[in-house]
């Protein structure tokens, strides 16, 4: 159990802005993530190729200093199109090389073509497609990570032990904004002393529920439960997110070893599932040392998010001056979560 008079952060006195979370690598981290944009590429992984036929235009954009919905709603204002109108799958980082699948609904292939590459993406294939890209629509991404001054074994001594754990699947900072305040935000929305518009609204409490499942998984990790079964875990199925409560914590072990499941945290809200004995007084204990009430969540939407994942098709590559770290990983799951397991602090905080 935490103390309840005390937490990692007071949400009441200071924006969220640090990550200073337990690691599970017990290797020397080496190298720097510097904040140039070309030091981290990220390619989206798509569920299958577009069709080639359909009522929407199909395009695969390379973008640099760009978020997501910022160059979708240029590109739909050059459209005379809504932004609901343009479709993807996964929220690519502003301060990244990034490709990813857009789609546009009802706008012939060469005309979202030119309104993609004047809003500043670069285009490398349209097409047709039958239906509109949704979050979390896609397989995963490849990240590719250079780590100034980083040592190319000793990151594939962290890449090794990495693969045997486990990654801690934190939320990375640029989930709580660039100031770093929007799980404070979020506070004072359930406690109705902040309104807005429905898309903040909603970005602000999901911050805030981030948050506090970082919290919860930074606590299993100090108990060390980050990859054992605890009696009343809700995992999930990593192969097709289904969810359940453990019943037995030795077969669910073996499955657990084999990255089959995953114990998972909360995303507070009304939900169909949820954890039992001392997951469930671990989770409470977490909000009463930030001084929140279950309660205040009773209007919003909850989850469960798994708190342990498989790394996949993972290298290292000696460059000039560093070395470049590339890796797989599932869609939602931060790069964060990685390079922050090898390099040494102080770095970007993409």
């Amino acid at each position: 159990m935490t103390n309840s008079d005390t937490a990692r952060c007071d949400l009441t006195k200071k924006p969220y802005r640090d990550f200073d979370y337990p690691r599970i690598t017990t290797a020397e981290r080496s190298g720097v993530w510097s904040d140039s944009t070309d030091n981290f590429v990220v390619e989206e992984i798509g569920l299958y190729p577009f069709c080639g036929e359909g009522e929407h235009a199909a395009l695969i954009v390379k973008k640099s200093g760009l978020a997501t919905r910022e160059l979708a709603v240029a590109a739909a204002k050059l459209l005379g199109v809504g932004p609901a109108a343009v479709g993807y799958a996964g929220m690519k980082d502003k301060n990244a090389v990034t490709t990813q699948a857009f789609t546009v609904t009802g706008v012939e292939t060469d005309k979202a073509r030119l309104a993609f590459e004047k809003a500043g993406g670069e285009v490398c294939n349209a097409t047709r497609h039958k239906n509109k890209l949704r979050l979390g629509h896609l397989a995963g991404n490849r990240f590719s990570v250079f780590l100034a001054g980083g040592d190319a074994q000793m990151l594939e001594t962290g890449l090794a032990q990495l693969t045997k754990s486990g990654i801690p699947n934190y939320y990375g900072p640029q989930r709580f904004g660039s100031k770093g305040d929007n799980a404070q935000q979020g506070l004072r929305v359930i406690e109705g002393k902040y309104k807005t518009g429905r898309w903040k609204r909603d970005l602000l409490v999901s911050a805030l529920q981030s948050f506090i499942f970082n919290e919860v998984l930074a606590l299993r990790i100090e108990q060390g439960a980050f990859a054992t079964v605890l009696a009343g875990d809700v995992m999930q199925k990593l192969s097709s997110g289904g969810i359940f409560v453990c019943e037995d914590t030795a077969e669910d072990g073996v499955r657990l070893a084999g990255f089959e499941i995953s114990p998972t945290g909360p995303m507070f809200g009304k939900n169909k599932v949820e954890p039992t004995g001392e997951v469930a007084a671990l989770e409470a204990d977490v909000l009463c040392a930030l001084r929140i009430e279950r309660t205040a969540f009773s209007g919003q939407t909850g989850s469960r998010r798994a708190m342990r994942i498989p790394l996949s098709a993972q290298a290292v590559e000696a460059a000039q001056g560093g070395a470049w770290v590339s890796f797989s990983l599932p869609p939602g799951v931060y790069a964060t979560s990685v390079i922050r397991e090898l390099a040494q602090p102080g770095g970007s905080k993409v």
